[in-house]
């Protein structure tokens, strides 16, 4: 399927009002037809319809299993992060969002998770960078504000992790 089909289509069929433009749910709570009996949809921090629709059109436009949107890049970075334990060590990008680097210092470092910080630009800093407890390389491309840019392609290709037997 094409991009602009996929555009159009990723996002379901019409709904109960034979509408082909999807609705903009902008409730708070959703209600059950009965005890026990559940729409999908309850409050809207947790699920709404309109996010759901959202998420499945980027995980279809990426070649996704699935897809996840959040309010702000902050959240996002947050719930990544989330993903790592203690003992576990991250690569970052030295030119980050500082909101990024300071829930790195003052809240993932503090609870265990160790960061390594070099130029993403720069393989070979990569490269030197991994650990056998390296877990993940976190960059931003284009950095902002220096504008350099990562080639994600080679990082993904070429810098695997030690103990896969692939590192080179």
């Amino acid at each position: 399927m094409e991009f602009a089909t996929k555009c159009v289509h990723a996002i379901g069929a019409a709904d109960a009002t034979g509408s082909i433009t999807p609705a903009i749910y902008l409730s708070s709570t959703f209600a059950h037809p009965r005890l026990g009996e559940f729409t999908g949809f309850a409050y809207t921090r947790e699920s709404n319809p309109t996010r759901a629709r959202l998420e499945t059109l980027i995980a279809t436009l990426e070649g996704g299993v699935d897809a996840l949107a959040f309010s702000s890049g902050m959240a996002a970075v947050d719930a990544v992060m989330n993903l790592f334990s203690p003992g576990d060590h991250i690569i970052t990008g030295n030119d980050l969002y500082g909101g990024s680097f300071r829930l790195f210092r003052n809240l993932n470092a503090k609870n265990g998770v160790e960061f390594s910080t070099v130029h993403t630009s720069k393989l070979d800093e990569i490269k030197a960078a991994i650990k056998l407890n390296t877990k993940a390389i976190f960059l931003e491309t284009p950095t902002n504000p220096t504008m350099e840019i990562s080639d994600l392609r080679a990082i993904s290709q070429n810098h695997h992790h030690p103990s896969n037997g692939w590192f080179d």
